[in-house]
């Protein structure tokens, strides 16, 4: 996709689009007009179906270059203009139940902040002043618990965005028995309790009025006041997850298209809607699975993206979660807590560029898609119409295709494909820009084709071919078919090899295909104990990371061997 390319200026159309009848393709750089002599008609006969359209199109009106962007209601229409300029809302959702409080050791002693233990040190001391250990405790060591990590992580990103992004308005949310709205820092917290955590309209109702108090101020003028709020965070209690993101989320909302909501846990959540822990049966099981799908959708009509941090070593059933990140371009992320701080920052460097992005791939007439979901193809297969909802810079959208069968291309009369040297294709991406302007950008292209697969093997971009089959083995993990998705991989595999890509394919794809490998075996030891706890993920946190980042590989995030 290509809704913002730093590299390439994209010509702003002039004039409206002009639409074939039948097949909804679009006029462009490639079309021609020929005139009906009679009464001095331009008749467009449509590259992709063939259809003749009677058009009326001036000069400056025919399109000169193959991308173009139509602007089909500009930000003044849509919104009133926003003055001083705003920027998105960040809302940092955290986890401060009891288990935050886990430590864990690393080398040498150290003085660090955020260190709720150095009041206690005195009581390990002799009498003489000398300090003693407990067992297995070294003089050369400090233990750092993930409360700490956490607190570290947030306040260098707070330093970060006051000088990088002044115009941001970043907030805190915390969550344990209850769920405390931080904000700003400017208030004293706001806490949400009792039975307002089981109301989800009523939670997010309330929530959203309160941001309106809460989350005033840009980060250049609360960076103080938000460092403040972190250091007076206590560990204790349990884990409403559900409330904490619905809450931060409806700060959130107050925000731009382009707002974020990161999540960052260590255990399942057990309090309040959304509860993972000790779900009963089937029904419970899907109501809880509707909520968290409900608010991802929610977030992503909205241009609100959520990622979810966890910690290694503990399992918070992200396969419940996941339909937060997929739903809105979120990152599904898996942590040492002792990494937290670059990891935060890796979500947040890749920005929203656009929101409610839907995706239209035409192409001609004798080609069809395949790999794709039939409920988005239409046109006798030759129109994709994929929803994106939320897209990050750099994100990238691979699908496939291929010529339909002999009998198919038979039947096309109006075609003699002996004589046809190129074929057309055609993608459209309509969005809304953050500005508020709602947009069509159009890219078309006519491709040569051949008859020698030797000859289409030396010509093709197995980069990008790279990117498609590890996507496609992810969305088929999604799906819970690990053994399509592993067979999907080796077959790419097969074409990819002997490519210069071969190895950095390799290197992405094996932790996915080991991990499915792996979960296919705690699969069958289950199966053998033959009790299922509707509480428990199918699929382990650790599969789950490693698919969602698979479904978001490009050519950027490709680890390169």
């Amino acid at each position: 996709m290509c809704i913002r390319d730093r590299s390439t200026w994209v010509a702003v159309a002039t004039g409206d689009a002009v639409i074939c009848s039948r097949c909804k393709g679009i006029f462009n750089f490639y079309s021609t007009l020929t005139k009906d002599s009679a009464d001095d008609k331009q008749v467009w006969q449509c590259e992709f179906c063939g259809n003749p359209n009677e058009v009326q199109l001036e000069e400056e009106e025919l399109p000169k270059v193959d991308q173009l962007t139509y602007v089909l209601q500009s930000a003044q229409q849509v919104m009133e203009k926003k003055e001083g300029g705003e920027d998105i809302t960040l809302m940092f959702c955290i986890d401060v139940s009891g288990s935050m409080c886990v430590t864990q050791p690393i080398e040498g002693r150290m003085a660090l902040k955020y260190d709720k233990l150095k009041k206690l040190q005195t009581l390990k001391k002799f009498g003489n002043g000398s300090q003693q250990y407990t067992q297995g405790e070294r003089a050369n060591q400090t233990y750092v618990s993930r409360m700490q990590c956490v607190q570290t992580a947030i306040e260098s990103q707070l330093k970060g965005l006051s000088s990088g992004a002044p115009k941001r308005k970043v907030g805190i949310v915390t969550f344990s028995n209850d769920v405390a709205l931080i904000g700003d820092g400017t208030l004293p917290p706001k806490v949400y309790a009792g039975d307002k955590l089981t109301n989800f309209e009523g939670l997010l109702e309330a929530s959203q009025k309160d941001a309106d108090a809460y989350m005033t101020k840009p980060i250049e003028a609360t960076q103080a006041d938000l460092i403040k709020g972190l250091e007076r965070i206590e560990e204790s209690g349990q884990t409403a997850l559900g409330p904490g993101l619905v809450v931060a989320l409806g700060a959130a909302l107050k925000g731009i298209p382009g707002s974020r909501v990161i999540i960052c846990t260590d255990g399942l959540a057990n309090v309040g809607i959304g509860s993972i822990e000790n779900l009963e049966n089937e029904k419970t099981a899907k109501e809880t699975e509707e909520f968290y799908k409900k608010v991802g959708e929610l977030a992503r009509a909205k241009g609100v993206s959520i990622s979810i941090v966890s910690i290694v070593s503990e399992e918070c059933n992200l396969e419940m979660l996941s339909p937060l990140a997929d739903l809105t371009g979120g990152d599904i992320i898996k942590v040492n807590p002792m990494n937290l701080s670059s990891d935060f920052a890796s979500i947040l460097s890749e920005s929203i560029v656009a929101t409610n992005v839907e995706l239209r791939m035409k192409l001609h007439k004798g080609l069809t898609f395949r790999n794709e979901n039939p409920a988005q193809i239409s046109e006798d297969g030759s129109l994709l119409v994929k929803p994106i909802g939320n897209a990050t810079e750099g994100q990238e959208v691979t699908v496939e295709y291929c010529a339909k069968s002999e009998e198919e291309l038979k039947k096309m009369s109006d075609v003699d494909f002996t004589k046809v040297k190129e074929l057309s294709f055609q993608v459209q991406i309509s969005y809304d820009s953050l500005a508020g302007a709602k947009c069509v950008r159009l890219i078309t292209k006519k491709l040569g084709i051949t008859f020698e697969k030797e000859h289409a093997k030396k010509s093709a971009n197995y980069e990008v071919i790279s990117i498609n089959a590890i996507q496609k083995s992810a969305k088929l993990a999604q799906k819970g078919d690990y053994r399509a998705a592993q067979a999907n991989a080796v077959h790419w595999q097969k074409m990819i090899k002997g490519s210069e890509h071969y190895d950095n394919f390799l290197t992405n794809v094996k932790p996915l295909y080991n991990a499915l490998e792996k979960q296919q075996n705690e699969d069958v030891q289950k199966s053998k104990v033959g009790k299922f706890e509707f509480s428990k993920a199918k699929s382990n946190d650790a599969t789950v990371h490693l698919v969602n980042q698979a479904t978001r590989i490009s050519s950027k995030k490709m680890k390169k061997k």
